[in-house]
């Protein structure tokens, strides 16, 4: 263990994440990091990733996402392939990654001691279309769900956020044709809800979606939903939140290493819980790719 005197970094902090809760708990992490950090503050869409490259490049042993996982994601991607460790100040809507690392998303002082006190570790991450994602990607229902949280959810977070997004997307909602092929496997076509790709276990602020993920097992983790009636994609979904939908029959779950994706409609693509670009896509596992401070064994 790292003594809790030594470590130091920068932390990138989100003013606006959490529907103003991060403002409202930044002080009592500050007070815990201590002076030896610096804190530099976003000031719009993937500065993020800026500041984090830029103290990656000044050699910080620590950068730390303070906000939520698309400020984790920003900071992931300007910071993989270096030195420089990645630390989860989680106070976001949703908080996936810190739920996939072990990491306490309702305190943030207990985070500030993983962060001052844990070992770096490494975990996967992936890419779609070249753009790399430390906890999922994913195109159809969920893509269209995070749209709406992220636009029109202003006073929910976690599960909460995402059932209302959830409810909000459902009536205007219509099966496509995806096309997918998986490693060296031959391409399929059929009719389906959505596709979400995992480097972990949960995704929409705590749904269970691949209860077996791994964020270092060297694979993606998937979920496919084939097409399905509403009211049975609104009866399926409590299973997918309590991670007890395997063995449904519109429900695919497997795990792979590269996977291509073309829909008919083109759908929105979901990445750290951003939505940017559309279909077609191509997803890699990139294997122990980022060091992150948290828990071990997680």
């Amino acid at each position: 263990m790292t003594n809790i005197d030594d470590r130091c970094g920068v932390v990138v902090f989100n003013p606006v994440a959490g529907r103003g809760h991060a403002a409202r708990a930044c002080q009592a992490a500050h007070d815990r990091l201590g002076a030896r950090w610096e804190w530099r503050p976003t000031s719009g869409p993937g500065h993020a990733i800026e500041i984090a490259r830029q103290a990656a490049s000044e050699g910080s042993p620590v950068v730390v996402a303070c906000g939520g996982d698309g400020t984790a994601g920003d900071v992931a991607r300007g910071v993989v392939g270096s030195d420089t460790a990645l630390g989860i100040l989680p106070l976001g809507t949703g908080n996936d990654i810190a739920r996939n690392l072990g990491i306490p998303i309702d305190d943030p002082v207990a985070a500030c001691d993983i962060i001052l006190s844990c070992p770096v570790r490494r975990i996967d991450m992936g890419s779609i279309n070249g753009i790399p994602f430390i906890n999922n990607a994913g195109t159809g229902f969920d893509a269209r769900v995070m749209q709406t949280m992220n636009q029109s959810i202003r006073f929910l977070r976690g599960k909460q956020a995402f059932i209302l997004a959830t409810l909000c997307t459902f009536p205007l909602f219509q099966p496509f044709a995806l096309t997918i092929e998986r490693d060296d496997s031959v391409a399929e076509t059929f009719p389906a809800m959505m596709v979400s790709v995992l480097n972990g276990a949960v995704y929409g602020g705590g749904m269970k979606a691949c209860p077996a993920g791994r964020v270092d097992d060297e694979e993606l983790d998937v979920l496919v939903l084939k097409a399905m009636s509403k009211l049975q994609l609104l009866a399926l979904f409590p299973r997918v939140i309590a991670g007890t939908h395997e063995g449904h029959p519109a429900v695919r779950l497997f795990r792979a290493s590269r996977l291509r994706l073309s829909c008919d409609p083109p759908q929105p693509l979901n990445i750290d819980g951003d939505v940017t670009g559309s279909t077609p896509a191509i997803i890699l596992v990139q294997p122990a790719a980022l060091n992150v401070i948290s828990p071990v064994g997680t």
